[in-house]
């Protein structure tokens, strides 16, 4: 386990907010679902967000998990998820626009929504909803791929702009036209919600965005790209998961995996010269499917260790029991 990374996400008595992201396929809904079973398990009120359309939480953990509410998650008590669609957000999203506008939806009307950029807009006015959320000691959001995370995280700072542009035209027109100011009063109030949204976003002792990556060219690559562009947006990465490290001692004579662990440790040495600034945890290349309970929960111990050797928590019926996994954690 790395103590520093434990000691980074590990709330100090106020919300947590643990984003994963990265390059598609490298691992982040299996991070962020073990360390949300993780953080549960240690009797945290825990919520796991979902915004990546092509992964659903669903098959995570074996029940449906829809984007109305939060659900809770069979077999770990503490823990509740949502799965966030884009396209449904997009509906909630124009309900939201038409009560806010009220008598003057026409400033808005259907170009919004139509928008290149729509889902993205949906998505996040979803996401800054979860950020509110009292009821959650940590709450951890597991990310579209890194392109679509950044459009989505760029997006406050438009719209609190358009928002403002709005309601300061909205107001000369009311004027015009004798309509009541206090119309605006909402819309005001969801450009201060987007603005909180940034500050909560930017604040280093409340949120903690960790990218995962595997050691190969792309993903440093996207990662070294990701940081950049989160860095522009006032939004600092703290943490680096290097996922699918191949172990020495798995090795044993097999020339294949000899050739690629070699090839790791060059992109190793690669990635801490270039992010050595960063928290980094690894985690190795496991021989089965993340598919389990189990699994998951032997991925946490992996990457956080556990306080409890004695653990009283109840199982789930069938659930595989965790095996300490031979991996380490930096």
């Amino acid at each position: 386990m790395n103590q520093d990374h434990k000691q980074l996400i590990t709330p100090n008595g106020n919300t947590k907010y643990l984003f994963f992201g990265g390059k598609g396929g490298v691992g982040k809904t299996t991070l962020a679902t073990a360390t949300a079973v993780w953080f549960a398990d240690h009797h945290y009120k825990t919520t796991i967000v979902s915004t990546d359309p092509t992964v659903s939480l669903s098959a995570m953990f074996g029940q449906e998990i829809g984007g109305k509410a939060r659900i809770p998650i069979r077999h770990v008590p503490n823990l509740c998820g949502l799965n966030i669609n884009p396209n449904d957000a997009k509906g909630v999203f124009q309900n939201r626009l038409n009560s806010v506008m009220g008598q003057m939806t026409g400033t808005f009307g259907g170009d919004v929504i139509s928008t290149p950029c729509a889902e993205e807009m949906a998505t996040f006015d979803q996401f800054v909803t979860f950020l509110e959320e009292p009821d959650s000691d940590v709450i951890v959001f597991d990310t579209a791929p890194t392109g679509k995370t950044l459009r989505e995280l760029a997006m406050p700072f438009d719209w609190a702009s358009f928002l403002q542009k709005q309601i300061q035209e909205g107001k000369k027109l009311a004027e015009l036209m004798n309509m009541d100011e206090n119309s605006f009063e909402e819309l005001e109030g969801d450009k201060q919600r987007y603005e909180n949204a940034l500050n909560v976003m930017q604040n280093r002792s409340s949120t903690v965005f960790n990218l995962v990556l595997l050691p190969e060219r792309l993903p440093i690559e996207e990662t070294y790209s990701a940081i950049q562009g989160l860095d522009r947006l006032g939004i600092p990465v703290q943490a680096l998961v290097i996922n699918q490290c191949i172990l020495p001692e798995v090795i044993e004579g097999n020339h294949f995996l000899a050739a690629r662990a070699s090839l790791q440790a060059r992109y190793m040495g690669e990635i801490d010269a270039r992010f050595g600034n960063l928290v980094m945890s690894r985690l190795p290349l496991l021989d089965r499917d993340v598919s389990d309970l189990g699994t998951l929960r032997m991925i946490g111990e992996i990457l956080y260790g556990t306080e409890r050797e004695n653990d009283s928590r109840s199982r789930g019926e069938g659930e595989l029991t965790a095996e300490r996994g031979r991996g380490w954690a930096r």
